[in-house]
C-alpha cells in the first residue's frame, strides 16, 4: 500500500479563491482562579475556508482544544467565552439559540476526538451509533438506512463493512474505531470538521491511514478540516495553512510549507527543532526549557521566559515591557515577535531571525 501523502502545500497553491466558512474574531475563553477569572484564550483571530485544511499547532496546555471545543460550544461548565464572535457563513454560532446548535452540530460542524474507542458508547453495536447520527442528521427512509450505513463505513476504509455494523467498540482497532467516528461525522454532510489530535495512540501506519482518509474526504467533499496536533510532521503531510498557538494566543500563521521551511517565531523555530529529533555535540536531543502556561500574564512578550533567542542575546526592553502584535512578513504570513515587528531591535537581529 503505498503510505504516502499528496503535497497539499502545492495544491494550495494552485487552488482558487475559497469561500471562507469560518471566521473566529478576538475570541476570549476565561476560567475560575483564585480572587478573578484566568483569561486562557485571548484574542485568537482565525479563518477556515471550503477545502483547506489548517493546522493548529502548540504544546499541551497551549489553547487547542479548549479553542475546538469553543467553535462547538462544548467547554467544560467551569470555562466559559467571555468575548469575541465564532461566525459560520456570516452567522454567529456564539449567539444561536439551543435548537440552531444542535442543527449545527453534526449538520454543517462536526468533530472527532482524540482516543475513539473512549468516545464509542461501549454498549451499542457501532451500526447503531453511526445509524443514531446519520437519522438525527439527514432523516433517511427507514428502509435505506443500513444500506447508507454501510456504505459511510465503507466510504472510510473499513474493510467488509456489512459485517462490521453488529461490532462493538471493544471489538475494533483504535484505527478501526476512529474510521467509525468519521463515518458518523460524514453522516451529517457537514461542511467543517475538527479533528482534534486524530491520529494520538495510533501506530505509525495507521495514523498515515488516517491522514490520507482525512484528505480525501477533504478533496471529495470541498470540506474544510481544523486539524488540532502538536506533530509537526502531520502537518508538513497535510496541512495548507499553520497556526502556532502559544499561552492562548497565534504566534505565528501562515501557508505549512513557508512557515515549516523558515519560520520567524523563536517558538515555532524551538518547536521544529525538536521535531527533527537532532542531538547536540553532547548527544541531548534539542528541548524548550521550562514549561508552557496557557494563562494570560502581564506585560511583555508570554514566550520570553523560555524565548532561546532572548537566553542567547540578552532581553530587550521591547519584549520585557510591551507584547508584540501579530506582524506581516513575507505577504501571506505573520508572527508575534519583535524581530519582525521592528528590524531596529538590535538584540533580537543579532540573532538572525529578523524580518
Amino acid at each position: 500500500m503505498d503510505q504516502r501523502l499528496p503535497e497539499a502545500a502545492d495544491d494550495a497553491l494552485a487552488a482558487p479563491a475559497r469561500d471562507v466558512l469560518l471566521d473566529i474574531r478576538n475570541l476570549h475563553v476565561s476560567i475560575p482562579g483564585k480572587g478573578s477569572s484566568k483569561t486562557i484564550i485571548d484574542g485568537l483571530n482565525l479563518q477556515l475556508r471550503s477545502g483547506e485544511i489548517v493546522a493548529l499547532v502548540g504544546e499541551s496546555g497551549s489553547g487547542k482544544s479548549m479553542t475546538a471545543l469553543s467553535l462547538m460550544r462544548l467547554l467544560p461548565s467551569a470555562a466559559s467565552i467571555t468575548g469575541g464572535q465564532v461566525l459560520f457563513r456570516g452567522r454567529d454560532v456564539l449567539g444561536m439559540g439551543q435548537a440552531e446548535l444542535n442543527h449545527l452540530r453534526g449538520g454543517h460542524i462536526a468533530m472527532i476526538f482524540q482516543q475513539p474507542q473512549a468516545m464509542l458508547d461501549p454498549t451499542s453495536r457501532v451500526g447503531v451509533q453511526v445509524a443514531e447520527a446519520l437519522w438525527k442528521h439527514r432523516r433517511p427512509d427507514r428502509s435505506s438506512v443500513k444500506e447508507r450505513v454501510i456504505k459511510l463505513l465503507a466510504d472510510v476504509g473499513i474493510p467488509a463493512p456489512a459485517s462490521r455494523i453488529d461490532c462493538y467498540a471493544h471489538e475494533l482497532s483504535g484505527g478501526m474505531a476512529q474510521r467509525v467516528m468519521m463515518a458518523a461525522a460524514m453522516s451529517g454532510e457537514p461542511q467543517i470538521l475538527i479533528a482534534d489530535e486524530p491520529t494520538t495512540a495510533l501506530d505509525v501506519t495507521v495514523q498515515v491511514q488516517i491522514l490520507k482518509l482525512l484528505d480525501e474526504q477533504r478533496r471529495k467533499r470541498n470540506l474544510a478540516i481544523l486539524l488540532i496536533t502538536h506533530d509537526l510532521s502531520i502537518v508538513s503531510a497535510i496541512a495548507d495553512r499553520v497556526a502556532v498557538m502559544y499561552a492562548g494566543r497565534i504566534v505565528e500563521e501562515g501557508p505549512a510549507r513557508d512557515i515549516l521551511k523558515q519560520p520567524r517565531h523563536p517558538y515555532t523555530r524551538a518547536l521544529v527543532q525538536c521535531s527533527l529529533l537532532k542531538a547536540d555535540e553532547n548527544g541531548r536531543l534539542y528541548s524548550i526549557p521550562a514549561a508552557p502556561t496557557a494563562l494570560a500574564t502581564g506585560q511583555g512578550c508570554r514566550f520570553l521566559p523560555r524565548c532561546p533567542t532572548a537566553a542567547a542575546n540578552g532581553i530587550s526592553a521591547h519584549c520585557l515591557e510591551q507584547e508584540p502584535q501579530l506582524s506581516t512578513y513575507d505577504s501571506t504570513c505573520m508572527a508575534r515577535c519583535w524581530a519582525v515587528a521592528c528590524n531596529d531591535h538590535p538584540a533580537m537581529a543579532a540573532s538572525g531571525v529578523h524580518a
